[in-house]
């Protein structure tokens, strides 16, 4: 795409993420009128929705809503590209996340083929949201605990209907979700906004304020005791995968140097190639939410964001092969952080060598060496071994960290990694 094309391109990005945009989704929210409705979507198999179920209940209780619950299928494939991997990390995120937030997390492994068939028998049954909900949450809980005789005993309590019943239903209620514009279980959705699971639920919860008229009700929130907690016996270092066409690796660069400043861990930063370049699709609608969601982290976060430039093709080419140069100097993190300001804040396009030059002298690089590694036949083969060592452990999206026992994905897992370190490093 010529660079002319791409600026306007980002520049509609950018209008639609910034105050221009928001004024449009205000009106098209006051032409429908405010509702009181609050979507949630739970995929049985998720153990993110299980979390979201908890706070799902939390909120009905908190404020003045319309509850309505959605039971979906995992979600399609287009926008899960890796299900295996997917389903055994989320299990041990799902760990992570309820030893930091004050919700219940019992499984240990996914979950069982049986269980979700079962489960599925129940929750195909007409009730009201909130009795579907508590019906969601014991059947779950039980399931995630393991606990078979528990499980049956709630299935007859609640009642259920023939297992050829749900499959039709539950994928009824995918396409619907898909057609609304979103594509996952453990999914909010409040006045045409999109809200995915606990991560989320502090953007909801001030929209639900905002909108009510209601104070913040924190329902999900750190717990008050987390006692010391070692990360590994041997010497730390915490490696962070990342791509420069990724938002929430721009996000995550901006604050890792800070989250490991007080500890002697050392960072090693790793590129890879972007998702679409490893073969694994990203579909419009999945695209359009993670700008728009990412442009609403970096707000509450102070980061600058949404003038954007795609740096797919040569520029990611561009930054790689210098990121691999930078590195031999110690100065990958300092050139990455640059060339992603420029790309995510600035529209510079890292293709073109005007701009290439300006974020690599910001990142105080000599342009005249960095110009000649541009061509260098290893980058690729060296962002390639990066993407195979975060495959070994379990993982393949960015930004990915890894420091110890602590593996996560996402820059939302940095106040948790932060959290760890502090245990770690406890007396």
């Amino acid at each position: 795409m010529a660079i002319f094309a791409k600026r306007i391109v980002g520049k509609a990005i950018a209008t639609w993420l910034g105050p221009t945009g928001d004024v449009a989704r205000r009106a098209a929210r006051t032409l429908r009128g405010t509702s009181r409705r609050l979507d949630f979507y739970f995929d049985i198999a998720d153990p993110w929705s299980y979390l979201g179920a908890q706070a799902a209940q939390r909120l009905a209780a908190a404020y003045p809503i319309e509850l309505a619950f959605h039971v979906v299928t995992p979600p399609a494939s287009d926008v899960d590209p890796q299900p295996a991997l997917r389903r055994a990390h989320a299990v041990r995120d799902c760990r992570e996340l309820a030893d930091y937030w004050n919700v219940d997390f019992p499984g240990t492994k996914e979950a069982d083929a049986g269980a979700l068939r079962d489960i599925g028998t129940a929750l195909v049954r007409d009730r009201p949201a909130a009795d579907q909900l508590r019906c969601a949450l014991e059947l779950s809980g039980a399931m995630w605990s393991g606990d078979r005789k528990q499980l049956a005993k709630l299935l007859g309590t609640w009642g259920t209907e023939a297992h050829l019943s749900v499959a039709p239903i539950l994928s009824e209620h995918y396409a619907a979700l898909r057609e609304a514009g979103h594509y996952y279980g453990a999914m909010f959705r409040w006045n045409g906004e999109w809200y995915w699971g606990i991560d989320r639920i502090a953007h909801l919860e001030q929209a639900l304020a905002h909108d009510l008229e209601r104070p913040v009700a924190n329902v999900v929130a750190p717990r008050a005791e987390r006692p010391p907690r070692k990360l590994s016996d041997k010497e730390l270092r915490c490696e962070l995968w990342f791509s420069f066409r990724s938002p929430y690796s721009y996000l995550a660069l901006e604050q890792i140097e800070e989250v490991l400043a007080p500890y002697p861990v050392p960072l090693v930063a790793r590129p890879i190639q972007p998702m679409v370049t490893r073969g694994i699709p990203l579909p419009r609608d999945k695209r359009m939410y993670i700008v728009r969601d990412a442009k609403r982290e970096a707000d509450r976060l102070g980061i600058a964001f949404g003038n954007l430039c795609d740096p797919l093709g040569t520029g990611v080419a561009h930054c790689i092969a210098i990121a691999r140069w930078a590195d031999t100097r110690g100065a990958l993190v300092r050139f990455a952080r640059s060339a992603m300001r420029g790309i995510w804040a600035e529209a510079r396009d890292v293709s073109e060598y005007v701009d290439l030059r300006y974020v690599v002298e910001r990142a105080e690089l000599p342009w005249s060496e960095a110009k000649d590694v541009l061509d260098d036949p290893d980058a690729p083969k060296w962002a390639q071994a990066a993407a195979a060592d975060l495959a070994v452990v379990g993982l393949w999206g960015v930004p990915s960290v890894r420091v110890g026992d602590f593996v996560a994905w996402g820059q939302d897992r940095l106040p948790l990694l932060a959290d760890r370190l502090r245990r770690h490093f406890s007396p």
